[in-house]
């Protein structure tokens, strides 16, 4: 595995098969902070079900999804609410860092280290058109990992990368094709906030 926990801007893959940018200093550790108080306490929080083997489980997280169009992803159909002032505040920054223009918002909650998200891709339908995601992280540090689809630990590299609070990474097109990500379970008590701005068309 390629470990990438020194920080610093920096690009972590590149090249036709998409691109992966991490800034460690997107937000200043205040900004980020104040952040994550005002989004953890104006969010209505769902941990909603998903359909797996026939068998019904709580995501282990919790979610709320923003913008103008419902979404679906694992079996969930997600209905939008519209943006508070402090996440329209973050996707200007956002769509200033990255040049492009986001309409849409899911926000994952992390309770503790108990929480997850599994290997995956953003490739759902809507999301076909979408150039750009931009992740945001808050609250406490949770590691990320890439690695190629059909993924042969024989020859490819599994990439960490310690997302910090205030951090930001950028993915391009077309890396939802290729790649898939992580965010595994960690010993720890304290809560993680991760914004990931879209464009559903």
């Amino acid at each position: 595995m390629k470990d990438l926990f020194d920080q610093g801007p920096k690009k972590i893959i590149e090249g036709s098969l998409g691109e992966v940018e991490y800034i460690d200093d997107f937000l200043t550790l205040s900004e980020a902070d104040e952040f994550f108080k005002k989004i953890n306490t104006e969010t209505l929080w769902k941990r909603p079900k998903m359909k797996y083997y026939g068998k019904e489980f709580r995501i282990p997280r919790d979610t709320a999804w923003f913008g103008e169009k419902s979404y679906v992803y694992s079996g969930i159909r997600n209905q939008p609410y519209p943006m508070t002032d402090a996440l329209k505040e973050l996707r200007k920054k956002a769509e200033d860092k990255c040049a492009y223009s986001f309409n849409s918002l899911l926000i994952n909650r992390y309770k503790n280290g108990n929480d997850k998200v599994g290997w995956h891709a953003d490739d759902e339908p809507e999301l076909e058109s979408c150039e750009v995601i931009a992740s945001i992280s808050l609250g406490a540090a949770r590691e990320f990992k890439l690695r190629k689809k059909n993924y042969d630990k024989q020859k490819d590299t599994v990439h960490k990368i310690l997302l910090e609070p205030g951090s930001l990474l950028i993915m391009r097109a077309p890396l939802q094709r290729f790649w898939e990500h992580e965010v595994p379970r960690k010993v720890i008590d304290s809560p993680r906030i991760n914004l990931t701005f879209r464009r559903v068309d």
